[in-house]
């Protein structure tokens, strides 16, 4: 009886080995197809995250520069070293950040940005880190052309700046300061304003202006005059009570990035697949590519070969002409509301388009070309607003849910939704309450305008520029765009540019315009005809 009962454990044992064997070899042979098809390649799991939680930097110290990550003792080298790579294949390197006396980083939280290029091909491609919390971080590339290419790392925002950031959002509430205009003939009084709610204690010591700015929390200091006489907004200098180290650390973001990308970079070789030189898309006209494909984060996403962007996701079938664009424009309005980096869409547009533009700075405007019958419109985004020194009047202010519930059922209208550069000076707390009341109207206008096209503007990276004006917020922006509207993703389009500007650097928040004609032109290919 054991003996029998022995048997049939060793058979059960023997079948399930087999299937075992059979699950593998079939897993394989996929993977072999896929090789071969060089279509989104699987990436290897990578243990780490792209950026550490609030609460891990806050209990940061502040330290002297002489202990922050320093590019020219900082290293980088390939996980795993091979003279060459093949087209289509994975690159693993890995980073270990060195003080300025060459101690070793014993803890993570600093933003490195990775990228592979070409100068010769004019050929560039982002990589993706993670940070594994000990001073040390992955970074991960596909490689996406045959020939020859140069790694390169950038220390882009430090842990301390970071930790310091989010001491000043708790304390001050922003990095600049907004004011506000109160004007009752022959008086003239301006107060500071501010997102947050004052504590109950110093309630009517404010202005709460939160109708007037749509819904969003605006509170402004009371004057002598009465709250309902605000006219204005603008930005002014701040006081922050700061000692000399935190001073110095508020100075690094806008320093010239050339000091901060590592001394050392890797020389990499990758070999052509059978007649493949340049990675391709799945066989699909980006037109046609489902809304929820969109919002995947797969990196990277597309690349630049002889400056022109390549897109991984699908195949860029519209033609980058005047008709193209006239045609997909045609009886519709393009809104591109939010900030002076959406007008830069605007710009683009009208110089590609051959159609005068009446922009003035922060004034709303909505431009037509009577000839072809379309228009393309731009509004400042609700506050907070920092406008600079010009004092702007109320109206210059609109919450985009407003702009979309003002649509009627008939409209044949593409919408970008896009918030982004001006939150990045206060906590991303403030940028989600305002992307989760886009959802809503979002929701309402498609259920009642079907013929009405929407997407969502991701977040973009840059080197530096205006001081605070840091990047790195893109990463966490990113996340609440794809959590807040995770019920839309079917329905509306993400674009998504953080590899695109990645790949090639600006110095700033504005992207140079021959970047901002790539994004563009990604936006149309992806929005216009769509079925």
């Amino acid at each position: 009886m054991k003996k029998h009962i022995f048997r049939i454990f060793v058979c059960l044992v023997f079948v399930c080995g087999v299937l075992i064997v059979s699950v593998k070899l079939d897993i394989f042979n996929r993977s072999i197809i896929n090789l071969h098809n060089l279509t989104f390649l699987t990436t290897e799991p990578v243990f780490g995250r792209r950026y550490l939680p609030e609460l891990d930097l806050l209990h940061s110290s502040i330290n002297f520069h002489p202990k922050c990550a320093n590019a020219n003792t900082s290293r980088i080298y390939l996980k795993h070293y091979q003279p060459s790579y093949s087209l289509g294949e994975q690159i693993k390197v890995q980073i270990d950040l060195f003080d300025r006396d060459g101690n070793r980083k014993s803890t993570g939280g600093d933003h490195l940005r990775v990228w592979m290029e070409d100068p010769k091909t004019s050929a560039s491609v982002s990589g993706e880190v993670f940070d594994h919390n000990d001073g040390s971080y992955t970074g991960v590339f596909k490689a996406t052309w045959a020939g020859k290419a140069v790694i390169r790392v950038f220390i882009a925002t430090r842990r301390e700046e970071l930790a310091l950031y989010y001491r000043m959002f708790k304390q001050y509430s922003s990095i600049w300061t907004a004011y506000a205009d109160f004007n009752k003939k022959p008086l003239s009084e301006t107060s500071r304003c501010s997102a947050n709610q004052p504590s109950i204690s110093k309630t009517n010591e404010w202005c709460n202006l939160t109708t007037e700015n749509d819904g969003f929390p605006w509170f402004c200091k009371k004057t002598n005059l009465t709250c309902d006489t605000w006219t204005n907004s603008y930005t002014g200098p701040t006081n922050f009570t700061l000692d000399t180290t935190e001073k110095d650390i508020l100075t690094w973001s806008v320093k010239g990035a050339s000091s901060d990308i590592l001394r050392l970079f890797l020389n990499i070789s990758i070999r052509n697949v059978g007649n493949s030189s340049l990675l391709t898309p799945p066989d699909i006209s980006c037109n046609n590519l489902p809304a929820k494909v969109t919002w995947q984060q797969k990196s990277p996403n597309g690349y630049f070969y002889t400056n022109k962007w390549h897109s991984l996701m699908c195949h860029d079938t519209l033609p980058r002409t005047i008709d193209a664009y006239r045609q997909c424009l045609k009886g519709r309005t393009l809104w591109l509301h939010g900030d002076s980096t959406s007008a830069q869409f605007k710009t683009a547009l009208h110089s590609f388009l051959r159609f005068p533009s009446h922009a003035d700075a922060h004034v709303p405007v909505i431009d037509k070309d009577p000839l072809h019958n379309f228009s393309v419109s731009w509004h400042a985004h609700e506050l907070p607003f920092y406008h600079g020194a010009r004092h702007y009047p109320r109206y210059s202010n609109q919450a985009q849910h407003i702009m979309m519930d003002r649509l009627p059922n008939t409209t044949k209208d593409i919408v970008v939704l896009y918030l982004y550069v001006h939150f990045t000076l206060g906590h991303p707390d403030e940028f989600r309450r305002h992307v989760r009341r886009l959802v809503p109207s979002a929701k309402n206008l498609l259920a009642r305008a079907p013929n009405v096209t929407l997407a969502v503007r991701g977040p973009h990276a840059y080197f530096r520029g205006t001081q605070s004006l840091i990047s790195y917020w893109g990463l966490i922006y990113s996340d609440i765009w794809h959590e807040e509207f995770a019920s839309l993703h079917d329905k509306i389009v993400y674009l998504d540019f953080w590899d695109l500007t990645m790949a090639r650097p600006s110095a700033d928040v504005h992207a140079d315009m021959s970047i901002v004609h790539q994004m563009v032109h990604k936006m149309m290919s992806l929005l216009c005809f769509r079925k």
